[in-house]
């Protein structure tokens, strides 16, 4: 099961989350914005990581944002202008 750190009205934290329904992947998400979630928020400040979405696969291991998720996956990445 693939971890994913959230906050509300995040863009790429939704198309994440769609890219793994996608490939149906479970995944829990911990949104940093609700109460039972604040420690989330504690570590990633902790560990100096300013952005959402952080994503870490089923076995533990950090992948990144959405980009490098893309990229695991095996999913080809548009760019946006």
């Amino acid at each position: 099961m693939y971890t994913i750190i959230t906050r509300n009205n995040c863009k790429y934290c939704d198309k994440a989350k769609t890219l793994l329904k996608a490939d149906s992947i479970p995944y829990v998400s911990y949104n940093v914005e609700d109460n039972s979630s604040k420690w989330v928020l504690s570590l990633l400040k902790k560990a100096n990581i300013k952005t959402v979405p952080q994503v870490f696969a089923h076995d533990g291991n950090y992948v990144g944002g959405y980009r490098e998720l893309e990229e695991v996956l095996g999913h080809a990445s548009e760019k946006e202008y």
